[in-house]
């Protein structure tokens, strides 16, 4: 878990400390994914960033479905990524807010989907041609919807209202795409029921 979201998860154990133990924590773990933002590209940084500063802003932003002591991003796995044409090459060693965003999308898709199916979402996207920094932001929004309804249990916790859905849009604005969108919402609904999965039973260990 990340400095992101610890305080906010610390929070909750604290207001659940009289629970049972058991079910005081996964109180505090379905409050805290229920309150989970990820970055849209907006607030991604606009400077272009080095290796090691590009590491720690996507482990942070990913920690939420990390297991203790898990690595989501290394260097190596990102020079991969780029020999496998799943990220553009940086310019000087310096990646910009594409590049994270795409290293996002990837490192959280990857803990579902093998690289080679990996590769094929990111052919889908190219041949779509689609919005990218739009579709990021369906993408990732869909995903805290669908963490959300995953984790909501118990009477303090219901689904969220909107659905976890993408709508791929092209340059203007309109909707394109319709068999992309439907790979994009199963790999997130895919995602999301994975993250509950190990994130539950870790609790247990």
């Amino acid at each position: 878990m990340g400095t992101k979201q610890i305080e906010k998860y610390a929070a909750d154990e604290t207001r659940l400390a009289t629970a049972p133990a058991a079910q005081a924590r996964a109180s505090a773990l379905a409050s805290y994914m229920a309150s989970i933002h990820i970055y849209r590209f907006g607030e991604l940084p606009r400077i272009e960033l080095y290796l090691d500063q590009v590491l720690t802003l996507v482990s942070e932003e990913l920690a939420f479905m990390c297991l203790p002591d898990e690595q989501v991003i290394t260097g190596s796995m990102v020079n991969n990524y780029v020999k496998q044409k799943l990220l553009p090459a940086p310019e000087k060693k310096r990646y910009t807010r594409a590049h994270v965003a795409t290293l996002l999308f990837v490192c959280a898709l990857k803990r579902v989907y093998s690289i080679a199916q990996l590769q094929q979402i990111m052919g889908m996207i190219e041949n779509a041609h689609v919005d990218a920094a739009a579709l990021y932001d369906e993408v990732v929004a869909a995903l805290e919807c669908a963490l959300a309804e995953q984790f909501a249990v118990g009477p303090d916790f219901v689904a969220p209202v909107m659905e976890p859905r993408v709508r791929p849009v092209n340059s203007m604005g309109e909707e394109v795409a319709p068999g992309l969108a439907r790979v994009l919402e199963a790999a997130v609904a895919s995602l999301a029921a994975k993250v509950y999965v190990e994130q539950t039973l870790a609790l247990a260990e």
